[in-house]
């Protein structure tokens, strides 16, 4: 058996590979949103049954991630490029544990399908939520980025389901629609069409569209908050030298702060690692800051790093600390979910940081924070803090929504996806942001995001952005964030269709196994099949003729 599809097994793996891609940023065309896994999916239907047709189907699965993936992630060799060695051993390895998610995929389609009588469009939808649903509980080596429900990020009245189910509820859609449309393809070219399946596949699609549409019509947005995003925009090789970086960035940002119109703001809003200090060890920082709170007349949230003892040991943690006019004001907010083998190393415990203060910060080295404190701006209002990769989990969102928060809050650095000539630009300086607009819709509530370089930018609570500040261009955006009253239904349960999608997909595999093997295993009492049913009995002319009418009208049942 061999890994590499064989000829005449590539053109549909392949072509769900590069359609997969072009759904998402920075191409993110609609259309491939609906149609991309259906390649993959007719693909695997006509593997014929047994070991060789599941191994077929499970290669061409493979296919279709390492190009998806490999596409649409080649942003972690720029980011990673000139801070380590391993920029392409990790690069390939992300890529390589990825498709092989998506070939576990191609092998439970197939194996379910040979032992279970499940629609294809539902078979789809189940197991590729669960197997997303799997991407983001995978523990320190989560990963839910590229969600195919965040492709939808560009058009967001069509996202407006988020709200009942979450990003990965508009996966289940998108997937059931691809699989209705690998049906329409099967039928067609196995001359079995059908009047009725065109219709049922548009109402398919239109279902949620029209939900999403109505929804947003019947919100009421009111202000939460004005606040004004500060991008530095700090070269990223620049803060790569902790000294350079700390002079450099205060400057820039004093500049731009003290530069802020005289209107009523309610918080000033610095990038993540604003400072690559400890800031709580250095009074000096917090009093210049706190005099820029002063100046206007809001507290300023920024990102730092806090310090916290581990025995004998220090533990550094990327932090967010308000300052208002008097100084530190309320609890620091630590990151939670780390970024895999840059932040953290998984399952390794932080390294301890002995000479943290005028000395080396490790990648790999940071602790991982347990709060999720609500924060005040200086009005009064309620928000939370998402730093960086944050925004990917929706969970994080929803708990400071339970928590009575009115807006979001995210900080992050994306200088490092990056550079500014037009060839140095990843895509990931776009897929970052888009997982925010599926925050904004999943909680109902606005968000800021203040980014070191591009995009900083606002998002209302129907996903649609505003106030943003181009990439690699240094500029302050002054703005109402906005919110809603409402309580979603994904805010209250929480990701309970992925969470269904997940149990139910491991029902679905494990009861196609137990049949499996159980065919294959001889019955003594076991009787010929036409015992049993004169149906299918070859030599029964009844059944015969019942059989072929049953075969013709199967497509329309």
């Amino acid at each position: 058996m061999t890994l590499a599809p064989p000829r005449g097994e590539r053109a549909l793996p392949v072509l769900a590979g590069a359609l997969l891609a072009l759904a998402f940023a920075p191409a993110a065309f609609l259309l491939p949103s609906f149609v991309a896994l259906a390649p993959l999916l007719v693909f695997i239907a006509e593997r014929p049954a047994g070991a060789a047709g599941r191994w077929s189907a499970t290669r061409g699965a493979l296919a279709t991630g390492a190009v998806f993936y490999g596409l649409r992630l080649t942003w972690i060799l720029v980011a990673l490029g000139d801070r380590s060695a391993l920029a392409v051993p990790a690069y390939l390895l992300t890529v390589l544990l990825l498709a092989a998610t998506l070939g576990l995929f191609g092998w439970a389609v197939h194996h379910v399908r040979q032992h279970l009588t499940i629609p294809l469009p539902l078979l789809a939808a189940v197991l590729w939520t669960g197997l997303e649903w799997a991407h983001a509980a995978a523990g320190p080596l989560a990963f839910p980025w590229l969600a195919l429900g965040t492709s939808l990020a560009p058009f967001p009245r069509l996202a407006g389901a988020a709200d009942l189910a979450g990003v990965r509820g508009l996966s289940f859609w998108l997937a059931a629609v691809n699989g209705a449309v690998a049906v329409l393809v099967l039928r067609a070219r196995a001359g079995r069409p059908c009047r009725l399946a065109p219709a049922g596949t548009l109402a398919l699609v239109l279902v949620p569209v029209v939900y999403g549409v109505a929804r947003a019509a019947s919100l009421e947005l009111r202000t939460a908050a004005l606040v004004a995003v500060v991008q530095p925009n700090i070269p990223d090789d620049l803060r790569r030298d902790r000294t350079a970086a700390l002079d450099s960035s205060l400057a820039t940002l004093a500049r731009l702060t003290a530069a802020l119109p005289g209107r009523a703001i309610d918080l000033v809003v610095w990038p993540e690692v604003a400072l690559p200090a400890a800031l709580a060890l250095d009074r000096s920082l917090v009093d210049s800051v706190a005099a820029l709170s002063r100046r206007a007349a809001a507290p300023v949230l920024l990102g730092s790093y806090g310090l916290e003892p581990a025995g004998a040991r220090l533990v550094a943690f990327n932090s967010a600390f308000l300052v208002g006019p008097r100084g530190l004001a309320g609890p620091r907010y630590d990151k939670r979910l780390l970024v895999p083998f840059i932040e953290r190393v998984p399952f390794l415990p932080p390294a301890p940081m002995h000479r943290f203060v005028g000395g080396t910060l490790y990648y790999g080295a940071l602790g991982a924070g347990a709060a999720a404190p609500v924060m005040r701006t200086g009005a009064g209002s309620r928000f939370g803090v998402l730093i960086c990769y944050e925004s990917a989990f929706g969970a994080l969102a929803r708990a400071y929504r339970r928590d009575r928060a009115d807006f979001l809050v995210n900080i992050t650095n994306d200088g490092w996806y990056g550079r500014d000539a037009w060839y140095g630009r990843t895509s990931a300086l776009w897929q970052h942001p888009a997982h925010l607009v599926l925050r904004a819709i999943e909680t109902r509530t606005g968000v800021a995001r203040a980014a070191s370089t591009g995009f900083s930018l606002f998002i209302d609570p129907l996903g649609r952005t505003y106030g943003r500040i181009p990439l690699f261009r240094e500029g302050v955006a002054v703005e109402p964030v906005l919110t809603t009253s409402a309580v979603p239904l994904f805010v209250r349960w929480g990701d309970w269709l992925a969470s269904l999608a997940a149990l139910a997909a491991a029902l679905m595999v494990l009861t196609a196994v137990w049949r499996a093997r159980r065919s294959t295993v001889p019955h003594p009492r076991r009787r010929p099949p036409w015992r049993h049913s004169r149906e299918v009995d070859p030599g029964n002319p009844r059944g015969y003729i019942l059989r072929l009418a049953r075969n013709r009208t199967r497509g329309c049942a």
